[in-house]
């Protein structure tokens, strides 16, 4: 169970709900029916939720109870909502619907067939190997490798020098940091689950957002925990949301990525960042916050990491994780926790039981990398730019209908389809050589995001006016064509 929602925060979500479509017959309690129906199904409202009293909800938004009673009479006929006696309404899915879209993304099923020559994968929302840049910081690592072979090779903390180089730049965006704060990991991955593994057991409470990064989710789910979704979409988190998760679950850890989130986009601002911080403390919660995409800033400025809006008593219980991956190539597993020396300390004992130690080549590839500073990424975000002005253009004039948000950062569209599942359409799109994740892929309730679509301007503008055009022949039900063979569960 995930809480309950009050009548005055149900009434802000509902919006102008009388303007919902309201299925022909026109009766108020069908359309009230029909947008708390979508807010379930766009993971507004979590599963579980216990619905507010009939007359609270009635009062709130000035109606008669009777029609809040049919309103919810229909939700439960629906499968969107189950009665318990003297418990009250509880949001719910019905069961066909966590079948479909719980199924093959979430298990890691594959697809067979030809691969086509000319497939496109908008599974990973990850920039394309900087070539020139990558070849000269390899040569230049495995020149210097030499100078770390008298040790047996393994650094659980990492090397010195790139913990050093990480932690300067924390302190450069004003957190003062030192290297014993600094843990390298196998990529922002290996971070989280490390932390993971680390502050939660079986049963704990987690907060996270929904959407959210699925690899994360997967993590925690692998703990045992209780999951407690939050919402944010394309505006960003609804004021006093996680705070009032906080305050009602008391969970161990609350996940959360606030720049240019993963996949909305949204960007939390640094208010938001201090209240959250400040309800966390109050009921003793750790906070994991992923700013593996905060250096792809696209028309604001790179924001100042996370522990800069935390007061100094609040730290202690504050890890953060970043990784080369969003900034620089994929392939480079690298990545890093950033914590209070003592829970670094106790992180580095962990990571014996998995992966003892980060490679050493990749470790010294990235001080060449960090050490040149920000030209790669500069050269990224203009070509981001570009691709992303493209897909916009690409769907505007072959979707029209589907309607998203631009973001001022991160590396992908959110996107909102006006009518057919986005299940379905990933299905379908297979047959026409691309490859997406639709929206229950990032969902923490199984079932619910099935409008959405998340896809990354990663690719170059070719590509991605090719899959849009293809993704349209999908939608239409055009021809098919063999597809290729991947694991349809790969997501970065």
């Amino acid at each position: 169970m995930n809480g309950l929602i009050g009548g005055t925060q149900l009434a802000q979500l509902l919006g102008p709900w009388r303007t919902v479509d309201r299925g022909g017959n026109g009766t108020l309690h069908t359309a009230l029916a029909e947008r708390i129906k979508g807010l379930i199904l766009d993971g507004r409202v979590p599963v579980g939720v216990r619905l507010p009293a009939e007359r609270g909800l009635a009062d709130a938004l000035a109606l008669s109870r009777t029609t809040v009673t049919a309103a919810y009479a229909q939700l439960r006929d629906s499968g969107h909502a189950t009665s318990r006696h003297g418990s009250g309404t509880f949001t719910s899915l019905p069961d066909q619907a966590v079948v479909h879209s719980s199924g093959m993304w979430r298990s890691g099923a594959t697809r067979t067939g030809v691969a086509p020559d000319d497939a496109i994968d908008l599974l990973c929302a990850a920039p394309v190997a900087p070539l020139p840049q990558l070849r000269e910081a390899t040569l230049w690592a495995a020149d210097h490798l030499s100078e770390f072979i008298h040790a047996n090779g393994y650094s659980p903390y990492g090397l010195e020098v790139l913990r050093q180089l990480i932690a300067q730049r924390y302190t450069d965006r004003g957190v003062p940091t030192s290297a014993d704060q600094i843990l390298v990991t196998a990529g922002a991955q290996g971070a989280i689950t490390l932390a993971a593994r680390l502050l939660c057991r079986g049963g704990d409470r987690v907060v996270l957002e929904t959407p959210t990064y699925p690899n994360a989710a997967d993590s925690l789910r692998n703990e045992q925990v209780r999951l407690v979704p939050v919402p944010v979409d394309g505006h960003g988190w609804a004021v006093g949301s996680v705070e009032r998760a906080l305050a009602e679950a008391r969970p161990r850890l609350a996940y959360l990525m606030p720049f240019f989130h993963n996949p909305t986009g949204a960007l939390m601002p640094p208010e938001q960042q201090r209240s959250i911080a400040a309800a966390a403390h109050k009921s003793g919660t750790w906070l994991l916050v992923d700013e593996t995409v905060l250096d792809t800033a696209l028309d604001v400025p790179v924001p100042a990491p996370f522990s800069a809006a935390v007061r100094p008593g609040d730290q202690d219980q504050v890890l953060t994780c970043g990784s080369m991956a969003k900034s620089f190539w994929g392939g480079l597993r690298i990545g890093w926790l950033r914590g209070s020396a003592r829970v670094i300390h106790e992180l580095a004992a962990m990571r014996a039981a998995t992966d003892l130690a980060s490679p050493v080549l990749d470790q010294l590839i990235a001080i060449k990398v960090l050490r040149d500073g920000e030209t790669v990424v500069d050269e990224h975000r203009a070509r981001w730019r570009e691709q992303r002005a493209a897909l916009v253009v690409a769907l505007t004039r072959t979707l029209p209908k589907w309607t998203y948000r631009v973001p001022g950062g991160g590396l992908s569209l959110w996107v909102r389809m006006d009518r057919e599942d986005s299940s379905a359409l990933a299905l379908r799109a297979q047959t026409h050589g691309v490859w997406l994740h639709s929206g229950p892929r990032f969902g923490v309730d199984a079932g619910t995001l099935d409008r959405y679509l998340r896809i990354p301007y990663t690719l170059g503008v070719p590509e991605l006016e090719e899959a849009i055009r293809r993704i349209a022949l999908a939608r239409d039900g055009a021809g098919t064509r063999p597809t290729p063979e991947r694991r349809a569960d790969l997501v970065a």
